[in-house]
């Protein structure tokens, strides 16, 4: 199934079933009465779906419920495409994978997930915007059911057991470690987070005798408006190449199988303006997502789009140099301390539209893109949120 069919499956399926299964919900929960103190959960199952990126920003709550004492068994339930992000992680004792290519394989999954679920302690679901997501936490009749619920996403009430308000104009990763909190216990610190990941991944440092600089210009298939034109990409590596005068630079261009042609021409582009000055790589579909996040760990600096690239990036604590547009920095990118992040993000009217807007006000002519490239660029007298 593409993206827009498993929206709309979710939306209106999802909407059904919540209508049908609301009220019995309440009135069991009376009826039972069960115990929902969190604190002695020994099984907690994390729920994530799309957008591998947010399982790096919750990492520091993530890896804080890993530490409890209490918890035994800590699984991720996710799908093909972020299985690898939960597995580098590696805090997860299991990962369940639900396929999403066909309905019937969703289904099948589901059925089967569930069962390996049934009555878990908990059950964390991180799909913020998804209403089968939620069913999905119900019929597992998990003890306690875990969510968050924006000012629009009422039908949550009286299904998850406990339910946190998510401002989506603040920071998300401030919700994320609410979930710590919750659990009896606060999320790991930034230095901590960075040493142990690094150590579980083996990641090597940086070599002090050569230059590397990592380039993340791609993205999933949601939300491409992210992305930036390859002339932009060459006129900022040209900028950050004054940054090191006289010295050979190794670029390294990092993306999915899918990204290789464009990565490819991206390639040519810097060979042909540069030429000797650098050594361009592209990685696209010679290394896999574990190898790439190994790779990046021994950058000097990372170039990025908002991607999970991009988070890897600042957990692994590399210094880097992000382009903000359809997304908001101030929503995705937790503070770091040592002035490690270089930001460029010009806000306009419709930015952030990701998550707020079903579709890109701009219809992906992404004017917030250009800015963040340059933002001496010229605003167009047709401004891309106002529709004909």
């Amino acid at each position: 199934m593409n993206l827009r069919l498993r929206l709309l499956v979710d939306f209106y399926f999802g909407g059904l079933l919540h209508a049908i299964l609301k009220i019995p919900t309440i009135l069991l929960g009376k009826l039972m009465g069960r115990n929902h103190d969190l604190s002695q959960c020994k099984e907690i199952a994390v729920m994530k779906l799309l957008g591998g990126g947010s399982l790096v920003i919750a990492y520091p709550a993530l890896l804080a419920l890993r530490r409890l004492p209490a918890v035994k068994k800590l699984t991720l339930i996710t799908t093909p495409a972020i299985r690898p992000f939960g597995e580098i992680l590696g805090i997860f004792d299991e990962i369940v994978v639900i396929r999403e290519d066909s309905l019937l394989h969703v289904g099948a999954d589901s059925f089967q997930a569930i069962r390996r679920l049934f009555r878990y302690d908990a059950i964390i679901d991180f799909e913020i915007h998804s209403r089968l997501s939620t069913v999905f936490s119900l019929l597992t009749c998990a003890r306690n059911r875990i969510g968050f619920f924006t000012n629009i996403s009422f039908w949550r009430r009286g299904i998850s057991t406990h339910l946190l308000f998510c401002n989506v104009s603040n920071g998300i990763y401030q919700f994320y470690d609410q979930i710590a909190i919750i659990f009896g216990t606060v999320p790991v610190a930034e230095d901590v987070c960075t040493a142990t990941f690094r150590r579980q991944l083996q990641a090597p440092p940086a070599d002090p005798a050569e230059t590397n600089i990592a380039i993340t210009p791609t993205c999933s298939g949601l939300s491409r408006e992210r992305m930036l034109e390859p002339e932009e990409w060459t006129e900022i590596l040209a900028k950050r190449l004054e940054n090191y005068p006289g010295q050979q630079v190794r670029v390294h261009l990092l993306g999915g199988p899918v990204d290789k042609v464009y990565l490819d021409a991206l390639k040519e582009r810097f060979e042909n303006r540069f030429g000797e000055r650098i050594q361009a790589v592209n990685h696209a579909g010679k290394t896999k997502l574990l190898a790439s996040i190994r790779l990046l760990s021994g950058m000097n600096e990372a170039l990025c789009i908002d991607s999970a690239l991009l988070h890897f990036s600042r957990l692994l604590g590399l210094r880097t140099i992000s382009f903000w547009g359809p997304t908001d920095p101030r929503v995705l990118a937790r503070p770091r301390a040592g002035n490690l992040d270089e930001i460029h993000y010009v806000k306009l009217p419709c930015s952030p539209c990701i998550h707020v807007s079903a579709q890109p006000p701009c219809n992906g002519r992404n004017l917030c893109m250009r800015l963040a490239a340059n933002p001496s660029a010229p605003v167009p007298s047709n401004p891309p949120w106002v529709l004909h």
